[in-house]
């Protein structure tokens, strides 16, 4: 084999290794994309089943404090009925004493 033949191989080789790390610089910018984008696929979906979650427990928050605060307002309402009730029933009474008080003064 003579020296012509030899750089002619080692030339070969040469190329033949600037390919495979061109080649092999590709696939890992491929593979680095691919995993940035399921990354980012699992990102989203864990932001999307968080953001369902919490929906979901801010409507039954929601609800459990709608149900308090008409237990609240029911509540008051039959405090309210129930003091109408007892100043209905005790306006007789009322009138009866402011009239007797007047016809005292008045007698006296």
């Amino acid at each position: 084999m003579g020296k012509a033949e030899i750089l002619h191989q080692i030339k070969m080789a040469e190329e033949h290794v600037r390919v495979v790390v061109k080649e092999a610089e590709e696939k890992r910018k491929q593979l680095q994309a691919d995993g940035k984008r399921r990354a980012l696929e699992k990102v989203e979906a864990a932001d999307a089943d968080l953001r369902k979650q919490s929906d979901a427990r801010y409507g039954e928050a929601k609800r459990a404090t709608d149900a308090r605060k008409q237990a609240v307002l029911a509540e008051g309402a039959r405090k309210a009925q129930a003091l109408v009730l007892r100043a209905r029933t005790n306006s007789g009474k009322v009138k009866a004493l402011v009239l007797s008080e007047f016809e005292r003064a008045a007698d006296a």
